[in-house]
């Protein structure tokens, strides 16, 4: 069993019927409608895991703390409590799905102390196995201790990280952090500290030396000179909050349309289907009519000659009273009397019964046809509403892809801006290291050089790179999927092309594999891992104006079996594309607001009146 494994998370809140959804033992998808609560979840997950905020959302009015069972590798139950917004989380050790009611078993602070016992950092590195482990801080070899937001970030991935171009191994958008997320996945990837070592100059030290201000002055303007933007570093850093907003925002918006228009593709199949069969039915009434019509004319002529020949009956044994009987051809010895008028009237007798049954039928097949004709009348105007919808549709999908359009250019706009702050803000923050060095460097006493920092062994590099290349082949990704990672920037690389270059799609896609590759590979060579994925629109059904990746319809199906063949890691995953009917009773699914769901979202549905 995994180090850990997630049970459930339940909101409550006095007087609120609890919002909980269940997390099976291996494979979880919550799926549905947007703005259902599917990546609330997943960020509430990650909030009671450590991180500072959670969004607020109106169906949350009400509820005030926050569960997460947990299930621990030697059998242990406890449930992690904290309150919307506090800074503490109080440890249950037992399975809580309502308010508190009894004092917790002890109260966690929530920043990282690797001084105290009391906070939640050190509580979970200690059950995961890795507390006290030591990762660089920077690339003079400071070290310090591990936290266990340095493991959250890769095995819980939100919507927008996800998709962002920035590696999944670096947490951080700063780069003075890289050295610190780097040192982490070389953590997990070899299960060594990092040794002690003497502690070394800087990059920009080892190059010029003590009292090079005049240096130092010179690189400072020239970095200065690359800024795009005339704005200070918090004028940037508001800016690109902003601009994370609006990107959000048309993601959203255009996933909501993207939504709607297979919700709309799916209706039009479904009306052409019901067209298809009215017109058939339609065909089958009008031949089936002109069968009966044949038949009813064959009834009315033979009532026709039924008339007659009852006619030329009468007028026979009126006629030919004398001689042989016409009607039997009995000589006159041979005829009783009256001969000729009872054969006549045997004859009537038949000729009656014979109209009669004959005029039963055509009264029946009159009463048939128009039933008949109403069918296909009904049917006749059916299918006029059926091919009027159609046209209705497909008027409502050209309207759908004139407004993706014009989101799919303001996102991309949205994303080139955001680059530029992003590389601002890294000038921005080697000015500042330079101003900072330049301001101590006349009284830095000399130090030794820096020792170069020890790499991730090659052997090990190239087995995750295999694990990684072997997820990506399970998805039937097209190419031949072959991984790459670059230890000194710590891009990802998938058959020559940088995650980074890849559209929103997929480095999305990437994203997953890595996390999974991650999970699989510490799984199978007993190292340190949290022991759970939780994957937020993995598949995000998202392209470039520009982009030349399609997301193939097989690779949904190949994707999700893949993962719930995946029994050495719990794995939970929100997506908006539904995942197939045939994943087994190993997989626990929650559908919302979608066809079959039993729930509209997360959180139960306001009371209505």
């Amino acid at each position: 069993m995994s180090a850990l494994a997630l049970m459930h998370l339940t909101s409550v809140g006095p007087d609120k019927p609890p919002a909980s959804v269940e997390f099976g033992p291996h494979l979880t998808v919550i799926y549905g409608a947007s703005e259902t609560g599917k990546s609330y979840i997943v960020e509430a997950i990650d909030y009671m895991l450590g991180a500072t905020k959670l969004k607020t959302i109106s169906q949350a009015d009400g509820y005030t703390h926050m569960l997460l069972g947990l299930h621990t590798a030697d059998g242990q139950i406890v449930t992690l409590c904290r309150e919307m917004g506090g800074t503490k989380v109080d440890v249950f050790e037992d399975d809580l799905r309502s308010l508190p009611a009894v004092a917790p078993n002890r109260t966690l602070n929530l920043k990282h102390d690797p001084k105290a016992e009391n906070n939640l950092s050190r509580y979970l590195l200690k059950i995961v196995g890795v507390d006290g482990r030591r990762v660089l801080k920077n690339a003079r070899r400071v070290l310090r201790t591990l936290s266990f937001r340095d493991l959250a970030h890769l095995c819980v991935i939100t919507d927008t990280p996800m998709a962002d171009g920035r590696s999944p191994v670096l947490a951080s958008r700063q780069t003075i952090k890289e050295t610190e997320d780097k040192s982490v996945f070389k953590l997990l990837l070899t299960g060594e500290d990092e040794p002690e070592g003497p502690t070394g100059a800087s990059n920009v030290e080892k190059k010029v030396g003590k009292g090079k201000i005049e240096l130092l002055d010179q690189l400072i303007t020239q970095a200065q000179s690359r800024l795009e933007i005339a704005s200070s570093e918090s004028e940037l850093l508001d800016q690109l909050r902003r601009l994370e907003e609006s990107l959000v925002n048309a993601s959203a918006a255009a996933r909501d349309l993207v939504t709607d228009r297979s919700a709309l593709v799916e209706r039009e199949r479904l009306l052409q289907t019901r067209t298809t069969v009215n017109r058939e039915r339609i065909g089958e009434l009008r031949t089936l009519i002109g069968r009966f019509g044949l038949l009813r004319q064959q009834y009315e002529s033979d009532l026709d000659r039924l008339r007659m020949v009852a006619e030329a009956g009468s007028l026979l044994g009126y006629f030919f009273r004398e001689g042989p009987c016409i009607f039997c051809g009995a000589a006159p010895e041979h005829q009783q009397p009256d001969h000729q008028t009872a054969e006549t009237e045997q004859l009537q007798v038949a000729v009656a019964a014979e109209i009669r049954k004959t005029t039963e039928l055509h009264a029946d097949l009159l009463t048939t046809m128009d039933d008949l004709e109403e069918q296909l009348r009904l049917l006749e105007g059916d299918h006029a509403s059926l091919i009027a919808g159609s046209s209705a549709l497909t008027r409502e999908l050209a309207i759908l892809d004139q407004r993706l359009a014009p989101l799919n250019e303001d996102t991309k706009a949205i994303l080139s801006t955001r680059s530029k702050v992003q590389a601002d803000l890294s000038i921005h923050a080697q000015v500042q290291q330079l101003e900072e060095m330049r301001a101590s460097l006349s009284s830095t006493p000399a130090t030794p050089e820096t020792a170069r920092p020890e790499g991730i062994p090659a052997s090990d590099v190239a087995d995750f790179e295999r694990t990684m290349h072997e997820i990506l082949a399970s998805w039937q990704l097209p190419g031949a999927n072959r991984v790459s990672y670059d230890q000194k920037t710590a891009e990802i690389s998938v058959d020559g092309s940088p995650r980074g270059s890849r559209g929103r799609g997929m480095r999305s896609v990437i994203h997953a594999a890595f996390t999974m590759a991650l999970a699989r590979y510490t799984a199978e060579h007993e190292l340190p891992h949290p022991g759970f994925v939780v994957l937020d629109s993995p598949l995000l059904a998202y392209r470039e104006p520009d982009e030349d990746f399609v997301m193939p319809r097989n690779v949904v199906g190949h994707f999700f079996q893949s993962l719930y063949d995946e029994l050495n890691v719990q794995i939970i995953v929100a997506e908006n594309v539904n995942p197939p009917q045939d994943l087994g009773e190993q997989a626990t699914l929650h559908p919302f607001r979608t066809a079959g769901a039993e729930r509209v979202g997360f959180y139960p549905a306001a009371p209505t009146g």
